[in-house]
Order: structure tokens, then sequence, then C-alpha cells
């Protein structure tokens, strides 16, 4: 398999960047970038929806149950 380079720099090393100024977004994102020169490889959605989906299913299945108690009682 092939190993993946920075464009810029030649460098394999590559890390996440918090970013929370993008000019004209309402939300977050995480930068993949080239840890030698900052060279941005790709962007990601700082949401993570599947976690997110994940807790409001645990939430939701919390309240159901809270709800068939009161009832069943």
């Amino acid at each position: 398999m092939a190993e993946s380079t920075c464009a810029r720099c030649g460098s394999t090393k590559f890390e996440m960047m918090h970013a929370d100024k993008v000019e004209g977004a309402t939300r977050s994102f995480l930068f993949v970038q080239c840890a030698e020169c900052g060279a941005v490889a790709g962007v990601l959605d700082f949401i993570n929806l599947g976690v997110q989906m994940a807790r409001m299913k645990e939430e939701w299945q919390r309240a159901f149950e809270r709800l068939r108690r009161n009832f069943d009682s």
C-alpha cells in the first residue's frame, strides 16, 4: 500500500487540527494537515454524527423507560 505524503513538503506525518474560525462557516471543522509544514490535506466535519446519534438513542431509551414505568405504576 502506498504511503500518504504531503503535497507541499513530502512529509509522511499528519495531524488533526481543530478549526473554529473558518470564515462563512457556522460550525467547526477538523483539518487533516501536515505535521511538518501545516499544509491542509483534507477537512472533516467536527461533529461526529454517529456519536451524536448513539447519545440521542440512549437518551430516548431512558425517556421511554421512565414513561413506561410511570404508565405501569
